[in-house]
């Protein structure tokens, strides 16, 4: 643990566990400056492996401690992936008597310093080796022998026990939320069984996860043992890729909670992610050596590559089946006079896509529906609830939790506990939705799934974990299954099939209208020819109004057709181009850098593509102008863009403004807009400070400042700025299409309102706006 952290309820999952500040005692950690190949750090036990103070080991060379064979292999290979080939090898330590001991050296490279983990000599021989690989033989062939996943997973932690002398060795499994369930197990007779029990997400936080992500093993010899803090205390060390590591202090409470003494833990990794753990305890001290711990992650590596395999052959079966029942409804589409029927003709089709048991859909400005679906009196509301939660970087929105996310649907849990929507319009008017019922789940917990506070005799408190670790069950309510990955993508391809169609029907339409257009404009031009040169003056003026009319109506039609058109390629693009990156194929340093700009670019105009397209639908989206508090969506604005206030440092004021008269969605859009702007164009060598002050206030408008201190602009550009595509410094230097602050002054004049601009270069800039109150 580091000095300056205290952990408490409220901050446990942002421990920061990977610069504990110290080691297991059972072995010694040399950290090493790569210019100098000098200690610039090292565990206090050290000075009894060397001989030497404290002090005099820091500033040492690392010829001074370790062999000349070793020191050689350090000041060459620690920049290379190369260094990892040299795990373990056997070193002799230097003794300031002049006399040698042998550890076993373990080294890695964490970014800026080298980290040597001293551990005692494994005593690796020619034997030892063979008795490894027979090990490791006898694992594989166990493993190569099985083909049901339920049979892998038994055999996995079997043989890990086998070879590793564990008591108790689980294969541990994440749901979507992080809690974990015990899928196979394998123990001393005598120890009571997790097996298919659950244990909740805080049992292992979220910065545990990511860290067993960096590194996929961890070992802790002796849960009693008093750490080596590091010397001196700073600078804090990265020790996330040391097998030396030190244990959070709660973690360390929670195994003697469990009566565990020592443990190990080898991640599962799947496409990138934490798929599950293999969780190892031990009722006594346990020391495994590398050698055994390297066949435990091999055997890891080979059950996620299993997995993955088995994953890959259901999204393939399944993305067969979506296609075929897309290819049913796409073709009664075709063959129905009204499209809209297709879907009610083919409802089955339409549950089975997304394995859901009702479905809603609005094409026409009629509900129609299919399977278990709410009262048409509740669809409504429910309908404009979740159209609120859609955004235009969203697709579609979805919960397996409605009723806890929106109590006021609680009561349709029988029926719609998990609920998806896509919306084929702007406006959110054309929409599916499909729902799926409750599962009343009963849950084995491997205890109550809690942490507590425990105060001490002298009145203060500190952060325990759960104690109790007796079988406690718990029912489950108002929860569906969760939506899957490939279900999502089903509902998503069904939403662009439709939208094809319904601009194909729209065309149409267009151009039976455009026939008559002209017939009438034809007959009039007869009738108006008997008329005086001043009505056929009038008449080529309503013409050209006509024909200018009928020209943005096809433009915005254009922006639309053209936008779904050239995100499809940009999407496989990028899709392919992700395919190539997760292939494991080795590329050339310039072809990976051709590779990313690809994906970059390709990211880049599809930004693009979107940001036109939604300046073309703000000519013809309808505002929905209510009073909303100003100070809210500002700091719901703040809280969406958290990670890169958090990440810029930035210093955010805001004034109490009150009540605007405005669109909601719109005007957040304006204020996320500038507030990104803000925290983008920021000179590197100072934090961000972002003032939002009223400097103005009438009964009937409100007036409100942005203003920061960020690289500002040359004043002679403030109405330039406000220009489609105008970007005043260059896409190398800050990222953007040049669109944001066009879109922000077409809502704000949308609303009534207006809004300009002061800058400074170097200096800053002010925006400002003014606003309808009421």
């Amino acid at each position: 643990m580091t000095d300056n952290f205290e952990v408490t309820l409220d901050n446990c999952h942002k421990e920061p566990i990977h610069i504990p500040g110290s080691i297991q005692p059972h072995g010694y950690l040399l950290v090493v400056e790569p210019a100098t190949m000098t200690l610039s750090c090292v565990s206090e036990n050290v000075t009894e492996l060397c001989g030497a103070d404290l002090s005099e080991c820091i500033g040492k060379s690392l010829a001074e401690v370790v062999d000349a064979d070793y020191c050689a292999i350090i000041s060459k290979q620690w920049q290379s992936e190369k260094l990892q080939l040299f795990n373990p090898t056997s070193v002799q330590i230097k003794h300031v008597d002049s006399t040698l001991r042998k550890m076993t050296a373990i080294a890695t490279y964490n970014g800026s310093v080298i980290l040597i983990a001293l551990e005692p000599d494994s005593k690796v021989s020619d034997k030892a080796y063979e008795s490894v690989l027979k090990m490791l033989k006898n694992s594989v062939q166990s493993l190569m022998g099985v083909h049901k996943l339920d049979l892998i997973y038994q055999t996995v932690v079997e043989e890990v026990k086998r070879f590793s002398g564990f008591d108790r060795v689980m294969l541990y499994q994440f749901d979507h939320e992080y809690n974990g369930e015990v899928i196979a197990e394998a123990k001393e007779t005598h120890l009571n069984a997790f097996l298919k029990q659950h244990f909740p997400e805080s049992d292992i936080p979220k910065q545990a996860r990511e860290l067993y992500v960096k590194n996929p093993i961890r070992l802790l010899c002796d849960v009693e043992a008093e750490v080596s803090r590091l010397y001196p205390v700073q600078p804090h060390v990265d020790l996330s890729y040391c097998s030396l590591r030190s244990v959070s202090p709660i973690h360390i409470q929670y195994l003697r909670n469990m009566g565990v003494k020592a443990s190990m833990s080898i991640s599962i990794i799947i496409n990138g992610k934490l798929w599950g753990l293999i969780a190892c305890h031990h009722y006594s001290r346990n020391f495994v050596p590398f050698e055994v711990r390297e066949i435990a992650q091999y055997i890891s590596v080979m059950l996620s590559q299993l997995i993955s395999v088995k994953i890959q052959e259901e999204d393939t079966q399944r993305n067969a089946r979506q296609l075929a029942m897309l290819g049913q409804i796409s073709a009664a589409m075709a063959e129905e006079q009204e499209y809209q029927n297709a879907l009610r003709i083919k409802a089955d089709q339409l549950l089975a896509l997304v394995d859901a048991s009702g479905a809603v859909w609005c094409l026409d400005g009629s509900l129609q529906t299919a399977g278990d679906v709410p009262e048409q009196n509740v669809i409504n509301p429910l309908h404009q609830w979740l159209a609120e939660q859609v955004t235009e970087q969203e697709e579609a929105y979805f919960t397996h939790q409605l009723g806890i996310d929106n109590p006021q649907f609680a009561e349709l849990a029988d029926i719609a506990s998990g609920v998806m929507m896509v919306s084929l319009s702007a406006d959110n008017s054309s929409y599916i939705l499909w729902f799926r019922k409750e599962i009343i789940q009963a849950k084995n917990w491997g205890g109550k799934p809690e942490k507590v506070i425990e105060f001490t005799d002298d009145g203060s408190h500190r952060l325990m974990p759960r104690s109790s670790f007796e079988l406690w069950k718990q029912n489950v309510y108002k929860k569906s299954a969760p939506w899957q990955e490939a279900e999502r993508e089903g509902a998503l391809k069904l939403r662009s099939m439709i939208q094809s169609k319904m601009i194909i029907e729209s065309e149409k339409v267009l151009q039976m209208n455009n026939k008559l257009e002209e017939l009438v404009t034809h007959r009039t031009a007869e009738l108006n020819l008997e008329i005086k040169q001043r009505k056929a003056a009038e008449l080529h003026l309503l013409e050209a109004l006509e024909t200018a009319e009928t020209s943005n109506r096809e433009l915005e039609r254009f922006a639309f057709i053209a936008s779904h058109d050239l995100q499809e390629p940009l999407r496989k693009i990028q899709t392919f181009g992700d395919r190539i990156q997760r292939s494991g194929d080795t590329f050339s340093e310039k072809n990976q850098s051709y590779l990313e700009r690809m994906r970059a670019s390709a990211e880049r105009m599809q930004t693009l593509i979107k940001n036109t397209l939604s300046f073309s639908r703000l000519s013809s989206d309808a505002m929905k102008f209510r009073s909303i508090n100003a100070n809210s969506a500002i700091q719901t604005v703040l809280d969406d863009i958290s990670l890169l206030v958090n990440e810029k440092q930035a210093d955010i004021r805001v004034d109490k403004i009150g009540v605007i008269l405005a669109d909601k969605g719109h005007i957040m859009r304006v204020f996320q807009n500038l507030l990104q702007n803000s925290l983008k164009f920021v000179a590197p060598e100072r934090h961000p400070v972002i003032e939002i002050t009223v400097v103005d206030r009438t009964e009937e408008h409100i007036t409100l400042a942005f203003k920061d201190n960020g690289i500002g602009f040359d004043n002679q550009y403030a109405t330039r700025i406000f220009n489609l595509f105008e970007r005043l410094h260059g896409k190398s230097e800050f990222e953007g299409t040049g669109m944001g602050l066009a879109i922000c002054r077409k809502i704000v004049e949308k609303h009534n309102g207006s809004i300009w601009a002061e800058g400074r270069e170097n200096e800053g800039s002010v925006f400002y706006m003014q606003l309808p109150v009421k």
